[in-house]
């Protein structure tokens, strides 16, 4: 007694269906990945261009910075200066006393000599105001 193997089944293998479906996948995977590609091109050219734009902010932010450092530098010797003229002014004698007379000279000239400066005399006048001037800038932390 044998056993007997059944018949294989018959395949009907179109070879022109299975190649057109063959061409159709292959068709699918190349648009597929043309997209991938493309999509990828794309995130990189906008990524580039971030870069550069970027770079070029950087480079104005820089330069601006650069203008801002300028200034506060001029800023600080125009106070430096400013400070120097205080404290010669006021530390000084012989400048704080040059200084009261140019005030002098300019109530002089401009004609400010109310009754309080005549009673008291301009010069003495301008002396208390000028230790007044110097003991209010004490008194904000500008000690000469």
């Amino acid at each position: 007694m044998g056993y007997r193997l059944p018949e294989p089944p018959k395949l009907y293998l179109d070879y022109d269906k299975i190649s057109e479906k063959f061409k159709q996948m292959n068709q699918e995977l190349d648009e597929e990945i043309s997209a991938a590609v493309e999509e990828r091109e794309k995130k990189f050219d906008e990524t580039r261009q971030a870069a550069i734009e970027t770079a070029e902010n950087t480079a104005e932010m820089k330069q601006d910075l650069k203008i801002v450092i300028h200034n506060q530098n001029n800023y600080i010797k125009m106070l430096e200066y400013q400070n120097q003229l205080l404290k010669n002014m006021f530390v000084s004698g012989e400048d704080g006393v040059v200084v009261q007379k140019e005030i002098m000279k300019i109530l002089q000239e401009q004609g400010e000599t109310d009754s309080t400066f005549k009673d008291k005399g301009l010069d003495a006048g301008i002396q208390a105001v000028f230790l007044g001037i110097q003991i209010w800038l004490k008194s904000r932390g500008i000690d000469f």
